[in-house]
């Protein structure tokens, strides 16, 4: 993928109406190595294939829709809204679709996230008060003189169950500057210990990386508070993507209070 496929992408999103972070020009473009995605884009859509032979569901005019469900038999389809599943039932009666939680994406409110008030948050302003409390803390905005450290902290990282693999990170890192991403590193006693990035992708912020070298209770919630806090007031949403069926990150995910959930559905032709 190219800088130029990214805006082709998001144009035709923008034109439908088509809102699943996992079809924006910026994820495509961060996870195509670690996901082995293979976009296709043309006048009237695009389509993605997926390493192990499932495609996402197109997006683009409805006879491009069509035309790809025709010609894809007996393909699995994944990341489907239920009105795209709809629509592959309309050509094929008998097909089934089933909705595929690991992979719904978590959506939360851009002010409440930076705000944190009222009762529903109470557990969280406690750990940040306890993290801040028991830690000499530093935050920065990720800049061209401090983007090493985050380099630092992902090269420093061990992943848990279900966070995948470092390779879409350090792109989002090699790529921040030009794709124009936002992100913030906290510092303990001196030492980057975490960061967290992203980027607009219409209206709501994708949370594209966090990692951290450190077990600090807190230190996660602090990096995206603080990113958080800083977002500019077009921006509505936070789009953390998926909890990819780990009990831990869903926990952690359904903590932080969405306001909805992106479901999504799967499916064979």
């Amino acid at each position: 993928m190219t800088y130029t496929d990214i805006e082709r992408i998001d144009a035709i999103r923008r034109r439908f109406d088509h809102t699943l972070a996992s079809h924006s020009g910026l994820s495509l473009f961060i996870y195509e190595q670690e996901q082995g995605l293979e976009v296709t884009v043309r006048d009237d859509g695009f389509y993605v294939g997926v390493r192990g032979g499932a495609y996402l569901f197109p997006v683009g005019t409805d006879g491009f829709k069509r035309d790809f469900i025709l010609s894809h038999k007996g393909a699995e389809l994944i990341m489907m809204r239920r009105c795209d599943a709809e629509l592959v039932k309309e050509l094929f009666p008998g097909f089934e679709y089933l909705r595929d939680r690991d992979r719904d994406e978590y959506v939360y409110d851009r002010a409440e996230q930076a705000s944190l008030e009222g009762h529903k948050f109470q557990k969280i302003r406690a750990k940040l008060a306890r993290f801040y409390r028991e830690n000499d803390v530093v935050n920065a905005p990720i800049d061209v003189n401090n983007i090493k450290d985050a380099y630092r902290i992902l090269g420093e990282w061990t992943p848990k169950s279900g966070e995948g693999d470092a390779a879409g990170a350090k792109k989002a890192l090699d790529c921040f500057f030009d794709l124009r991403l936002s992100g913030m590193i906290t510092y303990i006693n001196g030492d980057p210990s975490g960061y967290c990035c992203g980027g607009d992708i219409g209206g709501a912020y994708m949370l594209c990386s966090a990692k951290q070298n450190s077990d600090v209770q807190g230190l996660n919630l602090s990096t995206k508070h603080e990113l958080y806090k800083t977002l500019p007031e077009h921006i509505t949403l936070i789009n953390t993507e998926s909890d990819h069926g780990s009990p831990g990150i869903r926990m952690h995910k359904n903590d932080q209070r969405p306001v909805m959930m992106n479901e999504v559905y799967t499916g064979t032709v």
